[in-house]
């Protein structure tokens, strides 16, 4: 016998189920701020509006794409204001943003990033670090090396957009 109300819990259950199953199996994008949405050469409290729109380009089409900020400005800001530097098409599509480990001193985001996966479940998720400094991550890790005096630009939307494009 069904009581009033369990199909509709069973429903939702199941909604819910497969909400947590697509964040899952979407993708995540650990952004850096400084030297990637901020040129080196622009001023320090200010994201470069071209770099911001070639960012969004490359992420907006792929509905499965998340994002986690993995810059110094997490530590300083909130993530409310955060996603505020962005459209509102994306910024619901910022999911959160990396711990800080201050006791780690080799590959720091690269641990980071690592940690904010273990903390939220997503072992096995497809991810890429969009960042000026490599050394910030282990060598063959998924990485856009972004040039910090030119920023984020078409060339650089262009690879992340072919590499969320690509589902292997």
């Amino acid at each position: 016998m069904v009581a009033p109300g369990d199909a509709d819990d069973t429903r939702r259950g199941w909604t819910e189920h497969r909400a947590a199953a697509t964040l899952r199996h979407s993708m995540r994008i650990f952004l850096d701020f400084d030297g990637v949405l901020r040129r080196l050469s622009s001023p320090k409290a200010r994201l470069d509006a071209d770099c911001v729109r070639a960012f969004e380009a490359a992420v907006l089409p792929h509905a499965d794409a998340r994002v986690v900020i993995a810059s110094t400005w997490r530590l300083i800001h909130e993530l409310k204001d955060l996603r505020a530097l962005f459209s509102p098409a994306l910024a619901p599509r910022i999911e959160g943003a990396t711990p800080d480990l201050p006791e780690v001193e080799e590959h720091a985001r690269h641990a980071e990033v690592q940690a904010y996966l273990a903390k939220k479940g997503l072992h096995g998720t497809r991810w890429i670090a969009v960042d000026d400094d490599a050394e910030q991550y282990r060598p063959g890790a998924p990485l856009i090396h972004v040039d910090p005096l030119r920023g984020f630009d078409a060339g650089y939307a262009q690879a992340l957009g072919a590499w969320l494009g690509d589902r292997t």
